[in-house]
């Protein structure tokens, strides 16, 4: 019989996996955003063709949340077990200490990706804040994972 906590990690790494995977297509999909702002055409056709880029994106997006959501529910179950017996686990957790550094390298790129577009947007349609009084919102930013990336730091059991 196989062991439970084996099947637990490889969960917790198959979660990891799909993360790293949405990630990847979020980064993509946020440099074709920088072709279509760069591209020359007008402001508006370029607003548009990233609000539709974006509902795309969003979806990556609530899948990111999702195996987040999951590794931290999952983490809380196998945590002590797995600290207690970490000895036995250690090439599952330096699979996971693998993907985590990938994962928290794209989600810099994403980050960075975004402000770059959001400067490039504004600088070619400036905001009119004589029309609204208002500052626009900017274009949307993947959500903050920041407090999952902490806990990842946090975990002594997946710094590698």
């Amino acid at each position: 019989m196989a062991d439970p906590m084996v099947r637990q990690l490889t969960i917790l790494l198959d979660g990891l996996q799909e993360k790293e995977q949405a990630l990847s297509e979020i980064v993509n999909i946020t440099d074709n955003q920088r072709t279509v702002i760069e591209s020359g055409l007008d402001a508006a056709a370029v607003r548009e063709f990233l609000m539709e880029m974006n509902k795309v994106k969003q979806g990556f997006i609530e899948t990111v949340k999702r195996c987040d959501n999951m590794f931290e529910e999952m983490l809380k179950d196998v945590g002590p077990e797995l600290d207690a017996k970490q000895h036995l686990y250690k090439k599952q957790v330096a699979d996971m200490q693998k993907h985590i550094r990938k994962i928290m390298a794209l989600d810099v790129q994403v980050r960075t990706q975004e402000e770059e577009n959001n400067a490039l947007l504004l600088a070619l349609s400036p905001p009119d804040f004589s029309l609204t009084g208002r500052k626009p919102k900017p274009v949307a930013i993947p959500p903050d994972s920041a407090r999952v990336i902490k806990a990842y730091e946090e975990e002594k059991r997946f710094r590698g």
